[in-house]
């Protein structure tokens, strides 16, 4: 069951903008869900003030996670594979490239599922470790897919501090 300020993925969450849509009474605190193989879960979630949002898997998987970024359209915003903060193979994402408060969508693959553009994946794969604005081949365009395989199927918790329901 969903606790207060917690969002469960329904069905499979789709991969692509505009994600799967967090409805609920603020703030959002966690989203629950499960990655398949090969798989993406892409969420519209809102952020008030980026200078207090983080979202990270640190506890709330065994898989290694990669967490990303959009803004509500597809653009690539920030990613991680690696928390800096020490925690291993899961990842953590801040406020530090938003561009302002809105809606955004946050993502999560297992490691070397990537989000890809027009021009290839929106992101390098290294360095690991490190928050990263976009900087791939495709970070000038939108996601439209997913390329690399996924090895990770498990359930996974996103902590969220600083995030409120897309409503």
């Amino acid at each position: 069951p969903a606790f207060a300020g917690e969002w469960n993925e329904v069905g499979d969450a789709i991969d692509l903008p505009p994600g799967q849509k967090t409805d609920g009474v603020s703030p959002l605190t966690a989203i629950n869900g499960t990655l398949l193989t090969d798989d993406a879960d892409m969420y519209c979630i809102y952020v008030p003030d980026p200078a207090a949002f983080s979202a990270t898997t640190c506890g709330g998987t065994a898989a290694d996670t990669q967490l990303f970024l959009f803004d509500e359209v597809g653009f690539g915003v920030s990613m991680n594979d690696d928390d800096p903060g020490g925690c291993g193979l899961q990842s953590t994402v801040t406020g530090a490239f938003m561009a302002g408060p809105g809606s955004y969508l946050l993502a999560i693959s297992a490691y070397d599922h990537d989000p890809a553009g027009p021009g290839g994946d929106i992101w390098a794969d290294t360095p690991y470790g490190v928050e990263r604005a976009p900087d791939g081949p495709g970070a000038p365009g939108p996601v439209i897919g997913w390329s690399g395989t996924g090895f990770d199927a498990e359930g996974y918790t996103i902590f969220l501090t600083g995030a409120n329901f897309c409503n």
